[in-house]
């Protein structure tokens, strides 16, 4: 009969034990024997082919027969456990940052400030003169349109008013240039609209379509970087849909629109230089004394002297044209209040 010898690393391979183990046992007759892990039964386990990974926790399941064997720790002695930091790991992870994070938090502190001072430098300017101004219009053939200033960034907002000082609705508008101008109508028929220049240079036309006249208004448009238009209020020299009739004195409202004098005595700007402050003490109003002429401006009626012409406008303010009186007679909530008038 053929004997077998098996070594004692073979021998220990075979029942599980590590070859440090199986090399302090003698080899030969009289040998200690090597034990064989205990089966589910407590009796040895025949055909034991080494460990597997598990499924249960903490413990190893065995091949062959699916005898199973405790272990300490999280994995047998001389098994790597995934998380040891070798060199090469080491230098992937480094890797990986330097790819993901190029910059160090120095360098992005310096990269914010650099990019807000460009920004700044590209993006800021001195902010325009505010301008809130009147005009009228005649629509008359080779009138000179009027014209409003516009910045970047600022709603410039136009209201259209008649004669009386009313209201004027707006059915429609037109803007030349669609692409660097935008343009609302503020409520619907309002005879307001805001109007905002999208780019930072250039001009265009503006045509507004009112309520009932067949005459369109045309207005010039353009960007500024001075001066921009917050409010430019546009009066038409005729009556409008909602004129009313003013009951001062038992006179009509005048239905034509007086003298440039009287628009810039209304808006209270644009005043020739000659023009000389006039005080009135008794009512709220302002005056000016123009080449011999008074012009007083006031929301309450002006009851006497009589006036050579009259102008009203938007919010109720009216402005007369008289001659030069040191008393004054307006209508203030039903009572006649005297003014009296301190004349350069």
């Amino acid at each position: 009969m053929r004997k077998i010898h098996l070594t004692a690393t073979a021998i220990a391979l075979v029942l599980g034990m590590s070859p440090a183990t199986a090399q302090q046992t003698p080899a030969g007759t009289g040998a200690t024997p090597i034990p064989v892990p205990a089966g589910p039964a407590g009796g040895t386990s025949g055909g034991f082919s080494g460990y597997v990974p598990s499924a249960a926790p903490g413990g190893m399941s065995t091949g062959g027969t699916g005898a199973t064997a405790k272990v300490r720790g999280d994995a047998p002695a001389g098994l790597a456990t995934g998380h040891e930091n070798t060199p090469e790991r080491v230098e992937g992870f480094n890797g990986a940052v330097e790819k993901a994070f190029p910059m160090t938090p120095e360098m992005i502190t310096r990269y914010r400030q650099i990019f807000d001072e460009t920004e700044r430098a590209v993006l800021e300017r001195p902010e325009p003169t505010a301008r809130i101004d009147a005009g009228f219009i005649a629509l008359e053939p080779g009138e000179a349109p009027p014209e409003v200033m516009l910045a970047p960034g600022i709603a410039s907002v136009i209201g259209i008013y008649d004669a009386t000082g009313q209201a004027w609705p707006i059915t429609q508008f037109v803007v030349g240039n669609g692409d660097s101008f935008e343009v609302i109508q503020l409520g619907e028929d309002s005879n307001n609209i805001a109007i905002t220049p999208l780019v930072r240079m250039g001009w265009s036309n503006l045509v507004l379509s009112l309520k009932g006249e067949p005459k369109p208004i045309v207005m010039r448009v353009g960007i500024s970087e001075t001066a921009a238009h917050y409010r430019q209020d546009i009066q038409v020299l005729k009556p409008g849909p909602n004129a009313k009739v003013n009951t001062a004195a038992n006179t009509e409202t005048v239905t034509e629109a007086g003298s440039k004098l009287l628009l810039a005595a209304l808006s209270g700007v644009d005043l020739p230089a000659n023009a000389k402050p006039v005080v009135i003490e008794g009512v709220s109003a302002r005056g000016w004394l123009v080449n011999d002429h008074l012009f007083l401006r006031s929301r309450h009626a002006l009851i006497g002297p009589s006036w050579l012409s009259s102008m009203s406008g938007p919010d109720g303010i009216r402005v007369y044209e008289l001659d030069p009186t040191p008393v004054a007679n307006f209508s203030v909530d039903g009572a006649i209040v005297r003014a009296d008038v301190k004349l350069p």
